[in-house]
């Protein structure tokens, strides 16, 4: 069985960075941000989903584990 990819929210990664949740959905929306990805809804008024990949967030945030 495959090894589970801890990740994490953009409220967690924002709380990190001392930045707002807002802050990095935008940056995942405009592939700005290398650690993650932005899914667009399937129907128009719904909702964007996010995955934040925990090891690549920590990498570009310098955090050693």
């Amino acid at each position: 069985m495959p090894e589970e990819v801890e990740t994490l929210t953009p409220y967690e990664a924002g709380k990190i960075l001392h930045k707002n949740a807002e802050f990095i959905r935008a940056g995942l929306r405009q592939g700005v941000f290398n650690f993650g990805t932005a899914v667009p809804p399937k129907q128009a008024g719904g909702n964007w989903s996010y995955v934040i990949i925990k090891s690549k967030f920590y990498e570009f945030a310098g955090i050693t584990v």
